[in-house]
C-alpha cells in the first residue's frame, strides 16, 4: 500500500471510529446491501475494554484450538505474523475456535498482544476467552479484546489456518473485511460502501434525533409517532 492509500485508509477508520456499532449498523441499512439479520456479532462475543471506544480495522483472519492435550503441534503462530505485518493498517486478528471445548480456550494474553500490537493490530476478535486483561491494558495500551469471556490458562496453543473465512458470534469475516466494535459488539462494513458510511452514520444520528424530539413531545399525535418507527 502506497503512503496515500495508507492516508486513505487511516481516515476512513477514523471516521467510523466517530459512531457506535449500532449507528455503523443502521447506516449500513440504508444501502440495502445486505440482509438486516447479517453482519454482526450475538451477545456471546463480549467487549473487554469499553472505555476505548470504537475499534475500527481491516481483519487478519485465523483458527485456533488450545483445549487437546498431548505433545505440542505446529503452529501457524508465525504466518499469522507475517499476515498482519502484510495486512493494511489498522489491522483486526478475527479468529475462531476449532477445539472441542470451546469454554476453556484462549487466544491472547498479554504478550501475544503486545506483539500484534507491534505489527500493526489494534485488537482481537474472537468466540474463545482471553486472558490476562489487565496486563494487556498495562502492556499493550489501547488494544482493543473481544471475546467469550476469560481463563487462567493459555493451554496448549496452536494456531492452525490462516487468511481463511471464518465464522466468529455468528459472524462471517472474509480476511480484509472491514471490522467495526464497541461495547454493543461487532459489525463488519461492507467495503464497497465503506467510504459512504460515515456520512450516512451522521444522518441516522440526525434522523434519530428528530424522532426523539417527537416521542417527547406530548402534542404530537401518537399515530404520528408511531408512523415513525413503522420500516
Amino acid at each position: 500500500m502506497n503512503e496515500t492509500d495508507a492516508r486513505r485508509t487511516a481516515e476512513l477508520c477514523e471516521a467510523l471510529r466517530r459512531f457506535d456499532s449500532p449507528t455503523i449498523a443502521n447506516a449500513i441499512e440504508a444501502f440495502g446491501v445486505r440482509d438486516r439479520t447479517v453482519g454482526h456479532t450475538g451477545k456471546d462475543i463480549e467487549c473487554a475494554y469499553p472505555n476505548l471506544g470504537p475499534m475500527v480495522g481491516y481483519a487478519v483472519t485465523c483458527t485456533n484450538d488450545s483445549t487437546t492435550g498431548g505433545p505440542q503441534r505446529p503452529s501457524r503462530f508465525g504466518d499469522l505474523i507475517d499476515a498482519l505485518v502484510a495486512a493494511p493498517k489498522p489491522a483486526v486478528v478475527v479468529c475462531q475456535y476449532v477445539g472441542s471445548d470451546r469454554e476453556r480456550g484462549c487466544l491472547v494474553g498479554d504478550l501475544s498482544a503486545s506483539l500484534y500490537r507491534r505489527v500493526g493490530a489494534v485488537g482481537v476478535v474472537t468466540d474463545s476467552p482471553n486472558r490476562d486483561l489487565p496486563m494487556i491494558q498495562k502492556r499493550a495500551p489501547g488494544f482493543h479484546v473481544f471475546g467469550y469471556g476469560t481463563v487462567s490458562s493459555h493451554g496448549n496453543g496452536v494456531i492452525f489456518d490462516v487468511g481463511v473465512p471464518v465464522t466468529v458470534g455468528g459472524l462471517h469475516v472474509r480476511p480484509g473485511d472491514l471490522i467495526h466494535g464497541d461495547s454493543d459488539g461487532v459489525v463488519t462494513v461492507p467495503l464497497e460502501i465503506a467510504d459512504r458510511v460515515a456520512e450516512q452514520a451522521a444522518r441516522v444520528l440526525e434522523l434519530e434525533q428528530e424522532i426523539y424530539d417527537l416521542v417527547m413531545d406530548s402534542g404530537v399525535p401518537l399515530e404520528v409517532v408511531k408512523a415513525k418507527f413503522t420500516h
